[in-house]
């Protein structure tokens, strides 16, 4: 159990959104905008949440907008420069077009992390969901050593951590089949 520590969630909004055509996290989808749903998804977890963006279309959300101290890196780029400015002992990443994770999810993650440095999920056996995750402040500095080599790629990144995964399955109270599913284009939208 994860007590009296600091917890911080972190919004993934920072990517060229090209296969998107427009602003991905402020594409409206059932009502709300894709970034909304991942605010609102932390929110039942954190009280500290951050959004990482090179953009200042997301002030309307009233939360810390943390740009790219390294551009052009991708999801390793924000993960850090967040992870920089603000200090926690759990990061909870979520890539703001996944508008079905539940909250849940969370706090099954922190509960089973364990000794990892992170913690993301996998649906049936297949490849994890590396920003849907729990990193420990621990990766700090084995991040920052791989952005200044240059290695971008999350799965090297996790490859150099001790990881675990949760598997998402039926037997989950939450379980919804599109809960891991994420929109890279407004046609991926009408399957979410």
């Amino acid at each position: 159990m994860i007590e009296n520590k600091q917890i911080v969630g972190i919004v993934l909004s920072g990517g060229k959104s090209s296969r998107m055509g427009t602003e991905k996290g402020l594409v409206k989808w059932k009502g709300k905008s894709l970034i909304e749903y991942s605010v609102d998804c932390l929110r039942n977890t954190c009280k500290n949440i951050v959004v990482s963006s090179n953009k200042d279309c997301y002030d309307y959300l009233s939360l810390p907008v943390v740009a790219d101290e390294i551009k052009d890196c991708g999801p390793i780029g924000g993960i850090y420069s967040c992870m920089k400015a603000v200090k926690a002992d759990y990061y909870l990443v979520l890539a703001c077009d996944v508008p079905n994770v539940p909250f849940q999810l969370f706090n099954d993650l922190l509960l089973n992390i364990g000794n990892a440095d992170a913690i993301f999920p996998t649906d049936k056996g297949e490849r994890g969901q590396p920003l849907i995750s729990v990193y420990k402040a621990s990766c700090f500095k084995v991040i920052e050593e791989e952005l200044l080599k240059g290695n971008y790629k999350m799965m090297k990144l996790l490859g150099l951590l001790t990881t675990k995964t949760f598997s998402v399955s039926e037997e989950l109270t939450y379980f919804n089949p599109k809960m891991l599913s994420n929109a890279n284009s407004l046609h991926d939208i009408n399957f979410l």
